[in-house]
């Protein structure tokens, strides 16, 4: 049977809900950290209303459940610490553990890359981490290239991933 999954802006009442899925989704990495980092880590991803200020907060919705979500950030909103700021970027892709492996992760980014396109931002940004490897299959199948390494943060490796949109601009 399909499931039938709303993709959606998210509302300003379902903040704390989203930070909930956001640190859940991550969780699995945990052991993969120390402690120390981990609740580095997990003050990072509550820290989701401050960073979805710089784009679009937008969710995937299961029935009444809130079951991913992803920040776009358009273009002249991305970190600059990571992208260049004509770039579009997405930033805390989340998927409850519940509900991954479902496609629920690719449609909140294919969901970027049309506002990317709309937007006319000829490339899209994004950093995961070694850690991430389900995700990192995705971005590729999606099109995204590994681009640059980046510092090492909370003794994991980290790397820009890069999706050409048009013009083929860098």
């Amino acid at each position: 049977m399909l499931m039938v999954v709303i993709i959606r802006e998210a509302l300003a009442q379902e903040m704390n809900e989203v930070e909930s899925l956001t640190v859940d989704a991550y969780r699995e990495y945990s052991d993969a950290l120390t402690s120390d980092n981990w609740e580095i880590m997990r003050a990072n991803l509550s820290n989701v209303a401050a960073i979805a200020q710089q784009g679009q907060l937008i969710v995937a919705q299961h029935d009444q459940n809130l079951v991913g979500s992803v920040v776009y950030c358009p273009p002249g909103t991305s970190d600059i610490r990571l992208c260049p700021p004509e770039w579009a970027s997405l930033r805390l892709l989340a998927v409850s553990p519940r509900y991954q492996g479902q496609g629920i992760g690719q449609r909140l980014c294919l969901a970027c890359i049309d506002r990317a396109k709309q937007d006319k931002a000829e490339v899209m940004g994004l950093h995961t981490s070694e850690l991430m490897v389900k995700a990192r299959r995705m971005y590729e199948k999606l099109g995204f290239q590994q681009d640059i390494e980046l510092p090492h943060r909370l003794g994991i490796q980290y790397w820009r991933y890069v999706l050409r949109l048009a013009g083929g601009a860098r």
